[in-house]
């Protein structure tokens, strides 16, 4: 989701309760009142010490007891190839990106909470009958707009991306290999991580793994610089930048949304500038970086790229806007990128009388898989086995809202699933597929369909 300025509009409330609460209540320590004493020859006067500020340090709190709010069931509404298996309301009115990351034989689900707290857990090892493993917050207020899980041989990670409400943003790093018990490893900028310039406000990012499948370098998108970071995670106890991109002709309206690394290849969604494709080894090498494709190249006019996300066969590239809903314009399209030198654009994804717009995708072999927001998950199945005729058509669905419904910041688009993920399940001894989807409003919705 684009960052969404009216958090901000808090600020002057929240720094104005704070400065009333510290004036009137009774508990509060008055001001110590200087003394003197006659100044002789051997005497100086008293003086009062200069108060000494204590550092702020960023810290995780768990959220006990858990809020009840915004638990309505979103279930019993029409579906397709989807069946509904459980749901998990996380008591928060702001639930955000999703992942999942296993431990000790155990599956778990991680959801970031927005403006609310900072992340929220759940044992899913068992999808018919989950369970929350907790929730927890910043020490500060901020806003957690996006999460990523990732391991280093047996340890488990989340990275959470930050935007400042007041002061806190950045990029954190949450050992998870308890996830009962996360424990918080730093928080990462400009300023901590030799960055060429200084860097804080951050909206999304993206984990890049070694041969391995551990996570080696994180791809935050600076909304300050308007550009994405590349920050070498390999040793976690210096964790430093390593390179970064910036398009030429960056600015407010052309600035990094989201990324998504598929092969040798990392997708940069850069809003108003469309999509720049990067080169992997080139970029995490620290070697000076020039994109695969044109400028401009991949820009659908009218649509502000939001996520991106290739075919099986990386010849193709969905490309996704979600701020210029009109219900009637695709804000989903397919190109052909077979030849990098000149994409083009060769079909349209529309919904009849769609509530609301796109978010995030993932594509898994044959099917399109996105989190559509008030229409719920919308599943696609798509066909490049003629790459001079593809075709794409739907697949299965879930609704998870009955009409055009309000959601987060009063608007009457942002409402119901974020995004996706997948795991293989077994469904009263069937083999399937789960969907874990995360609802904006409601929490955790777990879902399945035939493998």
């Amino acid at each position: 989701m684009k960052r969404l300025v009216p958090l901000l509009l808090i600020v002057p409330l929240l720094l104005a309760c704070n400065f009333v609460t510290q004036a009137f209540s009774p508990s509060a320590t008055p001001s110590p009142i200087p003394t003197t004493q006659p100044v002789g020859a051997d005497t100086e006067p008293t003086r009062t010490p200069h108060p000494t500020a204590t550092p702020f340090r960023l810290a995780l709190e768990r959220v006990d007891p858990l809020p009840t709010r915004c638990s309505e069931s979103p279930f019993g509404l029409p579906a397709e190839k989807i069946v509904e298996v459980a749901y998990v309301p996380s008591g928060f009115c702001f639930n955000g990106e999703i992942d999942t990351f296993g431990t000790n034989d155990r599956l778990y689900v991680v959801q970031s909470l927005g403006d609310g707290a900072a992340f929220f857990i759940t044992d899913v090892t068992d999808p018919t009958q989950p369970f929350i493993t907790g929730a927890w917050q910043w020490n500060d207020f901020t806003y957690t707009a996006d999460v990523k899980a990732f391991h280093q041989g047996s340890r488990q990670f989340i990275v959470l991306s930050m935007e400042p409400m007041i002061k806190v943003c950045g990029v954190a790093i949450v050992e998870v290999t308890d996830p009962a018990a996360p424990l918080f490893l730093d928080n990462y900028t400009g300023e901590n991580t030799g960055a060429s310039e200084n860097w804080c406000d951050t909206h999304t990012t993206e984990v890049s793994r070694d041969g391995n499948g551990d996570g080696a370098f994180i791809y935050a998108s600076s909304i300050e610089t308007s550009d994405l970071r590349v920050l070498d995670i390999r040793d976690l106890g210096n964790v430093r930048e390593i390179n970064h991109y910036t398009h030429p002709d960056a600015n407010l309206d052309n600035f990094v949304h989201d990324t998504a690394i598929v092969g040798d290849r990392v997708y940069v969604a850069y809003w108003s500038a469309g999509v720049i494709l990067l080169d992997r080894a080139q970029i995490e090498s620290g070697a000076e970086v020039q994109p695969l494709n044109p400028l401009d190249s991949i820009a659908p006019e009218g649509l502000q790229i939001h996520h991106s996300y290739p075919t099986t066969d990386g010849n193709f590239l969905f490309v996704e806007d979600e701020v210029n809903y009109d219900g009637e314009t695709s804000q989903l399209r397919l190109y052909d990128i077979r030849d990098l030198s000149a994409p083009k654009e060769v079909l349209s994804i529309s919904l009849d009388a769609p509530y609301s717009s796109p978010h995030n995708l993932l594509v898994v072999g044959d099917l399109l898989f996105v989190g559509w927001y008030t229409d719920g998950v919308r599943v696609f199945k798509y066909d490049v086995s003629d790459p001079e005729a593809p075709t794409i058509a739907p697949y299965a669905f879930k609704a998870t809202r009955p009409e055009k419904t309000t959601g987060v910041f009063g608007s009457d688009i942002y409402d119901s699933i974020y995004g996706v993920r997948l795991h293989d399940c077994a469904i009263e001894g069937r083999p399937m597929t789960c969907i874990y989807a995360s609802d904006l409003t409601r929490g955790l919705l777990i879902l399945a369909m035939e493998k």
